[in-house]
């Protein structure tokens, strides 16, 4: 287990527990989340790496590797996830008018790289499972290990889009400095992450699916990630909310509590957390759009 001593976005050593939460794909193993007292910022600690935190996402329930066919949750997942692509390749085209190079970072089984080549994006994804890269393959796609990642040159890359993977990523810092590097003047970085501060989080809270611990390294607030593009040389110019991952979370967190589905309270839960989430761009999980200055 590796304990991150020092905040990444402060470096404040200053910390202390805020959930306890479960591993809820296998054995109910339980994981802290940690406060930095300082710049209030999020992350699971201690926490596996490398091989051992590999070893977590050997899971058939994990269905962004293994596009699961089975069961309500697969199917709110592969419904969600069909309606949400069409929303994400719209945004990215507003976002960047430049189609030089499209990289999906964490592309998955590759269903968003799919639609964007569909649509003239000239594009190209890394993935690190090399389950998702083969069940990628059956799609047309050819992902690349992040491994290879340094095969791009510089001043190479319209838009990066990350969508749910920047929370899993040991390097934080280390990474969003490369994508800056490799992106061209004015291009845009496109994250998405849950949001620790939405209504459904604070009501299920250590039960609240998003935290997926120990999958998800980094927990995220707006704050937080305003903090990291002014580290890292971007620019943030646009916070959207994403509607269904309320819904999708809850059905989640309510199994988590329960050891049950309980659809109707899942979706009372989730849309409470919209209501309350709309105006204030607070939802379940928000979509970031960082542009390099």
């Amino acid at each position: 287990m590796f304990d991150l001593k020092n905040c990444p976005i402060c470096d404040s050593d200053q910390k202390h527990e805020v959930r306890k939460a479960p591993y809820y794909r296998g054995e109910r193993e339980h994981f802290s989340i940690v406060e930095c007292d300082n710049c209030g910022f999020w992350w699971t600690n201690p926490s596996p790496r490398g091989e051992d935190l590999a070893a977590y996402y050997e899971s058939d329930d994990y269905v962004s590797h293994t596009d699961g066919k089975g069961g309500l949750l697969d199917f709110v997942y592969r419904t969600v996830r069909s309606r949400a692509i069409k929303s994400k390749i719209a945004l990215l085209n507003r976002a960047q008018s430049n189609r030089k190079l499209l990289v999906d970072y964490g592309a998955g089984t590759g269903a968003f790289l799919a639609e964007a080549k569909n649509q003239g994006w000239q594009s190209m994804g890394f993935e690190p499972s090399e389950v998702a890269r083969r069940n990628a393959k059956k799609k047309g796609l050819d992902l690349r290990s992040p491994e290879s990642r340094e095969e791009l040159e510089e001043n190479s890359v319209s838009a990066f889009t990350l969508w749910h993977v920047l929370e899993h990523i040991p390097d934080l810092n280390e990474t969003l400095a490369y994508f800056n590097g490799r992106l061209i003047k004015g291009g845009s970085l496109i994250i998405a992450v849950p949001n620790h501060e939405s209504a459904d989080a604070e009501h299920y809270r250590n039960h609240w699916a998003a935290l997926d611990v120990p999958l998800h390294l980094w927990h995220f607030a707006k704050k937080d990630v305003q903090a990291l593009a002014d580290m890292h040389g971007f620019s943030l110019d646009q916070i959207e909310n994403m509607p269904f991952d309320s819904f999708y979370v809850s059905l989640l967190s309510e199994k988590n509590l329960w050891a049950k589905q309980r659809p109707l309270h899942a979706f009372w839960q989730g849309l409470k957390s919209n209501l309350k989430g709309a105006k204030s761009k607070n939802m379940s999980s928000l979509i970031y759009v960082l542009r390099k200055k």
